[in-house]
This record gives C-alpha cells, sequence and structure tokens, in this order.
C-alpha cells in the first residue's frame, strides 16, 4: 500500500539496503542515474488481479509476471509511472533486453532475485531492511554472520552473548573470557535451552515478557539451578518475531549502557537472522535435491560425492510411513532424523510425500543389521508420533549408483504393508514378494 512520502533525511536509500542485504539475495539488473538514491518508504506486492495502486517510493514485488512475457515491461512502465522506486523480479537468466530497455526508458531501478528464493522471505527481508539500521558499531560485521554479530556485542557489552530463535534453539553463541556458569554451557552444547532451565524461565514469566514486550528484560541470579543474572531482548521486526538474545554476566558487571546497546543491536539482528534463515534454506533445498538424485538414480555418484559418500560402499534402503497419514511426512522425518543422530550416523534421510526415506550406508550393511534400524525406528517413531509406523527394507547393494534399486524394493513392500489385510510392520521384499508381485500382474 502507497504511504506517505518519506522524509529523505532519515529514509535509507535503494542503494543503502540492497547494499546491506548483499548480491546473493537481490541485484541490480537495470540502475537509471539517480535510481540507487531513492528514498525507500516501504514494500508493496503485485496483485495481477488488482489495479496497481500509487507507489510513493516503495519496492513492488512482481509476483506471478513472467519476466519473459509482455506483462513483465507493461508492469516496469506502470510501476514508474506510479511511483515506485524499483521493481523486483523472479529470474535465473538473462534479463530480456525489452524489459530492461522499458526500466530505463521510464527510469525505474530494476531488480533481479533467484526464483528459488520465496516472495515471502525477499517482502521480509526488504520490510527489515528498510526499517531497521545497523549502528556503526555493528554495521561491519559480515550480513549473515551470527557469531561475529554475537562477538562484537558481547565485546561492546562485556557479557556472554546467546541469540536464539523462538523455540529456544541456539543460532549463535559469542567466544568469551571468563567464567560462564552451567545452564549457558548446557545451552550451547545441546543447541538448546534444556528444559529445566525453560521450566524455571518461564515459572518466572521471562518468555511471557519478550513475546510482549520491545523492552529489555532483566532476570535476577539464580544460584538454586546455578543461574547467573542474565538480561535478554527480543528481536522483532516487521511483526514477526525473529527470536531473542540473551546476555549472561560474567566476572566483570555488564557496561553502564548496556540497555542502550542490547535496543540497537536487536534492531540489527533481524537482518542477520533473515539471512540466516535463508542460507540454512538454501543448504537445505540442495541436500533435498542430492538425497532425491541418489534415490532416483540420477547422475548418483554426482550426487554421492556432493554429499561425501563413498560411491563403492554398500547401501541400503529403509522406507517409513505412517498408516493412514496420521502424521506429517515432516514430522516423521523429524523424528527419524532424531532416531538417526542418536543411534546411527551413517544415513541421509529424505521426506517424499508421506514417506521418509533412510539410505544407510557404510561397511557393516548387513541385513540383520538393517532389520535391526527399521524394527527400532519404526517403534521409536510410533511412540513419538502416536500413530502406527511401517518400515519397509529395501535390499542391500554394493554401489551408489544401484540405490534406486533399494529404494524400489522399498517402495514395493511399503505397498503391501500398507494393505488392510497385512498384519506386519516391518519387511524386506523376500517375505512379501508373492504379495508384491500380484499386485503389478493386478495393475497391468
Amino acid at each position: 500500500m502507497a504511504g506517505a512520502a518519506p522524509d529523505h533525511r532519515d529514509a535509507q536509500t535503494l542503494s543503502d539496503v540492497i547494499s546491506r542485504l548483499g548480491p546473493s539475495l537481490l541485484t541490480f539488473a537495470v540502475a537509471p542515474e539517480g535510481s540507487r538514491d531513492r528514498s525507500l518508504a516501504g514494500v508493496s506486492v503485485h496483485d495481477p488481479l488488482l489495479d496497481l495502486p500509487k507507489g510513493q517510493g516503495e519496492v513492488l514485488l512482481a509476483v506471478g509476471i513472467d519476466p519473459h512475457g509482455r506483462d513483465a515491461g507493461e508492469l516496469v512502465q506502470l510501476a514508474a509511472t506510479q511511483g515506485y522506486a524499483a521493481i523486483v523480479l523472479h529470474l535465473d537468466d538473462a534479463l530480456p533486453e525489452r524489459v530492461a530497455l522499458a526500466a530505463r526508458r521510464h527510469r525505474i531501478a530494476l531488480l533481479t532475485a533467484r526464483t528459488d528464493v520465496p516472495w515471502i522471505h525477499l517482502a521480509t527481508m526488504l520490510r527489515v531492511g528498510i526499517t531497521n539500521t545497523p549502528q556503526e558499531e555493528l554495521a561491519g560485521v559480515q550480513f549473515g554472520d551470527l557469531f561475529g554479530f554475537a562477538n562484537s556485542l558481547a565485546a561492546r557489552i562485556r557479557g556472554a552473548v546467546t541469540i536464539e530463535d523462538p523455540q529456544s534453539h541456539v543460532l549463535a553463541y559469542s567466544s568469551i573470557k571468563g567464567e560462564v556458569d552451567e545452564p549457558r554451557k548446557e545451552t550451547i552444547l545441546g543447541r538448546q535451552v534444556p528444559q529445566k532451565y525453560m521450566r524455571v524461565l518461564q515459572e518466572r514469566g521471562v518468555f511471557r515478557q519478550l513475546l510482549t514486550s520491545d523492552d529489555v528484560v532483566y532476570m535476577d541470579a539464580m544460584p538454586e539451578v546455578h543461574l547467573s543474572r542474565r538480561v535478554a531482548i527480543s528481536v522483532r521486526a516487521a511483526g514477526e518475531l525473529f527470536g531473542s538474545i540473551w546476555v549472561a554476566q560474567t566476572d566483570e558487571p555488564l557496561v553502564d549502557n548496556h540497555r542502550a546497546i542490547l535496543q540497537e543491536a536487536a534492531q540489527a539482528a533481524a537482518l542477520h537472522i533473515m539471512r540466516h534463515r535463508l542460507e540454512l534454506q538454501a543448504e537445505n533445498n540442495l541436500h533435498r535435491s542430492m538425497v532425491r538424485d541418489l534415490l532416483d538414480g540420477t547422475a548418483a555418484d554426482v550426487a554421492a560425492v556432493r554429499l561425501a559418500l563413498d560411491p563403492e560402499a554398500p547401501y541400503a534402503v529403509v522406507a517409513f510411513e505412517a498408516v493412514g497419514g496420521g502424521v506429517s511426512s515432516n514430522r516423521l522425518l523429524q523424528v527419524i532424523d532424531l532416531y538417526c543422530s542418536a543411534f546411527r550416523r551413517a544415513a541421509v534421510t529424505l521426506d517424499l510425500g508421506p514417506r521418509v526415506y533412510v539410505v544407510l550406508f557404510g561397511d557393516a550393511i548387513e541385513p540383520s543389521e538393517v532389520r535391526r534400524f527399521a524394527a527400532d525406528g519404526a517403534r521409536r517413531a510410533t511412540g513419538a508420533t502416536h500413530a502406527q509406523v511401517l518400515a519397509a527394507i529395501g535390499r542391500s547393494v554394493t554401489s551408489v549408483n544401484r540405490v534406486a534399486e533399494s529404494r524400489h524394493d522399498a517402495d514395493r513392500v511399503m505397498r503391501v504393508l500398507l494393505r488392510p489385510e497385512t498384519s506386519r510392520t516391518v519387511a524386506d521384499l523376500d517375505e512379501v514378494r508373492a504379495m508384491a508381485n500380484l499386485l503389478e500382474v493386478l495393475d497391468l
């Protein structure tokens, strides 16, 4: 939505915001003279079904627009006429010349973002970038470097800094000199605030204060649980809670102006956390793509190299699925991932539809070991999700290029296990081959 004209003395320019967000997120495709210095007032999302409203210095996200179609050039012209400072297109290849020409002719900046960066993330990043200005002392930290940010803040405030997401998972922490209490050590080692301390913080109302206030929250030392004095502040921007910053007092007191420093840091931290999220998402997407190639047999040897797997090691695929769709594949994946990390690290996982696949590898892929893994995983997943989870075992193969064969076996077995008349919850192909063959004959 268009708003009042920005105050050019205080408003940030397009160049300021884009340089802060970095070229990996948004890139200038066309920047007519003077366009980089336009003051920004906000972000608007294009709706193809509605007339484009006035945009006084806003950035327009061209949702639903194909850069190679006729609508792209027309929208660029209309955005310039309506007063927008810039327009963003989703694009992975070269910008069509006629679109670039329209931007130059109408003197509007044209930005591009990769198509794998969701529009909702772009909108949030831009809004946070426009509204939050990092302070000089924290502005030198590389964008998205949460550990560098935590260390810079710790040096300024003279305390031990931890940055957490809204679920109290540790995103980053500072390295400090001096002694820290046991709760901080346990939090860092476990990458999450332990439940026993979570309960104490809930009882003291600390989390409630962080959810409802943008001010600094103080918590006195609690010797009974070995907690030293804490100060914390929520990280919130563009109407969204990104997490919180915690500072534990060490063997020297915090600086006198620690409250002002924390308030400044909370504004700057939103951008760092958002960028951290995007980087994690990109890593997860790449990992998922590689595991999918492994299971499909598409360039499996290349996928193995990228996943740091031995192409000639033995492999076996185990598939897990909840009966009747009783639990989402994402939830099931979380449970299976936790089981793998706790009891067997030599595995990669992927959820596809309702099914979760585990690719086991290593020197000890014996049928009895794979069976034990499958049965124990299904039992633990059933207990954790309160839904009956089945496990289908694929054959053991001798190279990464044959993983797809093991996956095919597991799919055939799972089809049998999911039939109402089947009483088994764990099986391999030898145990259900007759029914698996019959089902394929019926398909034909």
